[in-house]
């Protein structure tokens, strides 16, 4: 597998668990505010094989989960073996994908606890290929999506990351929408996009960091709708917290 870093220890990644962190080189999409932008650069990394990868899993006692991120990791071809040498040391495994390889997801199913899948943007080609720079089957997505949620064994993450002055309020309804009418059973996390060096300094002023404010506005209309599933926020200002408790502070 190419890879183009480890974290031994995160308490981020994986909702209440300490986490090793394995990021995979490569994407197929090329989204121009991507905080990991590094990851898609040819020289980046080195190869490192299943048997060394596992050296350094088993070797880590104080991770009870592998997050395998990227990138995008489906498009490694020994993600699959990776998965499956992990579960029998009875690590819980969570894979960050875009969800454009439902194939791959399909088969790695049996062998992972968990799935964080990135929506980029509402389900439709144009604001896709406008979000992530490339055109896009939002069709495969929705097939990850679809396969992802009917299975009650895996833990199921959607979040979408809320650039200023490339996404629009309107984004997230759309993407709340196609949730509550696919009976999603997971969390839907809201995330602050936030500059990091690996965006480039060039595009520093093209994409900003929404304030606060704004991404509680876009959430307000769903905080007292009854929903089959959570949604949180993830922002600088609170962190990571469940839109129920966001508003008590705020006058109506």
């Amino acid at each position: 597998m190419r890879i183009g870093g480890i974290i031994d220890i995160s308490t981020k990644d994986i909702p209440n668990r300490s986490t090793m962190v394995i990021f995979t080189v490569g994407c197929n999409l090329s989204c121009g505010f991507c905080h990991n932008k590094y990851l898609l650069h040819e020289g980046v990394g080195r190869d490192i094989d299943v048997p060394e990868l596992m050296e350094q899993i088993k070797s880590n006692m104080l991770v009870s989960g592998v997050s395998i991120s990227g990138g995008e990791p489906t498009i490694q071809k020994d993600l699959l073996k990776l998965c499956k040498e992990i579960k029998n040391v009875g690590k819980y495994i969570s894979i960050d994908t875009n969800g454009t390889n439902p194939k791959s997801i399909t088969e790695l199913l049996p062998f992972i606890n968990r799935i964080a899948l990135d929506l980029k943007g509402p389900l439709n080609n144009k604001r896709l290929a406008k979000i992530t720079g490339n055109q896009v089957n939002f069709n495969l997505i929705i097939e990850t999506f679809k396969i992802v949620n009917s299975r009650d064994d895996i833990d199921f993450e959607i979040r979408t990351t809320y650039v200023e002055n490339l996404m629009r309020p309107n984004d997230i309804d759309k993407i709340i929408l196609f949730l509550r009418k696919n009976q999603f059973r997971g969390s839907f996390v809201l995330q602050q996009y936030q500059y990091s060096e690996g965006v480039g300094e060039e595009l520093k002023q093209k994409f900003q960091k929404p304030e606060h404010i704004t991404l509680l506005n876009i959430l307000k209309p769903y905080r007292n709708m009854e929903l089959q599933f959570q949604i949180y926020l993830r922002d600088d200002i609170i962190g990571y917290s469940m839109i129920d408790k966001l508003y008590e502070y705020l006058n109506d």
